[in-house]
């Protein structure tokens, strides 16, 4: 009997696959992603919310008054310890009794902390369900995240220009080229590579 095999694109393709199934919604779509944008845009960069009712505002607080930030930081504070003494006691190759021992503490004091974090964010999530997405509180943190992937699609931009910079550099003394050449290359790919990390920043922002 043949059987079929099955590849399963990889981690470019399928990024790749997305990005195209994106942009094909937008072509076919145009009305409804314009909007879309252009609204989220003029929320993050000008807008500030409604503001919350007397009602929303109480509900709100009493909601995120119920979250637990100290026994987070208690949960913490035994997971880095343990941690640490894991890695102490932990060889390059194996793992003693001892080891073992302050593997498993570890293990068991991550799970607590994750599930405290959950816990935490569960009740975070009720408290912004009742202030509302478009309200000044889910305005702020739309615009908290994407100045945070701002920085992040930057930082991208830097790392990748410095790269380039050398290896432009490698490949302009093996062409001849003068520095002026050298010098507009570079501007170029560094103006291509600011374009491209703003892009993955406003796409990993919206989706």
């Amino acid at each position: 009997m043949n059987r079929r095999q099955v590849a399963l694109p990889g981690l470019g393709d399928a990024g790749s696959m997305v990005l195209r199934g994106v942009a094909s919604f937008a072509r076919h779509h145009k009305v409804i992603t314009g909007s879309y944008l252009f609204g989220i845009l003029v929320i993050v960069l000008a807008g500030t919310g409604s503001r919350l009712t007397l009602e929303q505002r109480r509900e709100y607080n009493s909601i995120m008054d119920t979250i637990d930030l100290q026994a987070e930081f208690e949960a913490s504070r035994r997971y880095a310890i343990v941690h640490q003494a894991y890695r102490t006691s932990a060889g390059w190759f194996t793992c003693d009794s001892l080891c073992t021992r302050n593997k498993q503490r570890m293990e068991r004091e991550k799970s607590n902390l994750d599930a405290i974090r959950r816990e935490g964010h569960a009740r975070m999530s009720d408290a912004k369900a009742v202030a509302g997405l478009f309200s000044e509180v889910g305005v702020l943190e739309a615009k908290d995240k994407f100045w945070s992937h701002f920085n992040r699609g930057q930082q991208f931009a830097k790392r990748q220009s410095m790269w380039d910079a050398m290896f432009i550099g490698i490949r302009s003394m093996g062409r001849d080229e003068n520095m002026i050449q050298y010098v507009l290359n570079v501007v170029l790919q560094v103006l291509l590579n600011f374009s491209m990390g703003l892009m993955l920043a406003l796409v990993m922002f919206i989706f």
